[in-house]
């Protein structure tokens, strides 16, 4: 195997490292189930840079250290974020901080490379949407899934359009109103999931073969073929036209969201007890 490790620390966020021609991006917060919050998002943008300016790269595959894929965006700072005042321009420091994941989302669904997610452990809310971006997802049996923002008054912002494409509106609607999770052979089922392996050696073995197949793909028939099944039904217009903008809007809900309901049901999460969403005003 021709592996070659980064010079990343071992405590940094996010790790990466080259397997021939897989680039590995593995999210490295496991103490606290690997949030997406803004250094994350932040090291994730400069790996998939890296990945994208290096034509020997054919596969970008973005897997996690701990029991936990990832929880989704991180709320444990969230009376410092409601208090950020805005920038000089007016800008909701909340918005833009939501939106930036987004973006980061767009450009990873839209990556030449092919993409892979392989999520062993929970994904939860935008951990979940990023499996739901990736070209191909692969998540180990007993892993569980779900979109719990509207159980604490959140709105699932960025990864909705990314879910929806997934798993169709449907599912999508079911799953985001609901807050119900699921097991990785019902989310293969749905299409969140396109492949589902036991843990141990046939996980090891199940990815390594995926990874394979996706190597020995040439590289601009693969890179051409995506840039094709975008421009289906009406698909790359929505991606250039639209979309930016429908992700603008919905970052300011997520803003607004956060100042409000979203006070109330963090709160009665970490007391576990059920929110009281009438005494919201």
């Amino acid at each position: 195997m021709n592996l070659a490790q980064s010079n990343d620390a071992a405590d940094a966020p996010l790790l990466t490292r080259r397997d021939g021609a897989v680039f590995h991006v593995v999210l490295n917060r496991p103490e606290t189930r690997n949030p997406l919050g803004a250094e994350m998002v932040e090291r994730l943008e400069d790996a998939l840079s890296q990945a994208e300016s290096d034509v020997t790269v054919r596969v970008l595959a973005v897997s996690a250290a701990g029991p936990a894929f990832s929880a989704g965006g991180n709320l444990g700072n969230i009376a410092d974020r409601i208090a950020a005042q805005p920038e000089a321009d007016g800008q909701d420091p909340v918005a833009m901080g939501n939106r930036r994941y987004g973006r980061f989302l767009e450009r990873f669904a839209g990556s030449p490379k092919i993409t892979v997610v392989l999520a062993q452990g929970a994904a939860m809310g935008g951990g979940a949407g990023l499996v739901c971006a990736a070209d191909l997802a692969a998540g180990s049996r007993g892993s569980r899934f779900g979109f719990p923002e509207v159980s604490i008054g959140l709105v699932p912002a960025q990864i909705l359009p990314f879910v929806a494409a997934r798993i169709g509106l449907q599912a999508a609607r079911r799953m985001m109103l609901t807050g119900e999770r699921i097991d990785a052979d019902a989310a293969r089922a749905i299409g969140l999931l396109d492949y589902v392996f036991d843990a141990g050696q046939d996980w090891e073995d199940g990815v390594a073969g995926l990874l394979r197949r996706c190597v020995d793909a040439a590289p601009r028939a693969a890179g051409q073929t995506k840039h094709m099944l975008r421009g289906l039904f009406g698909q790359q217009r929505w991606h250039e036209e639209e979309l930016g903008a429908y992700l603008d809007s919905a970052s300011r809900s997520f803003a607004s969201q956060l100042r409000t309901e979203a006070i109330e049901g963090v709160a009665a999460a970490k007391a576990k007890r059920r929110p009281d969403w009438d005494a919201v005003s």
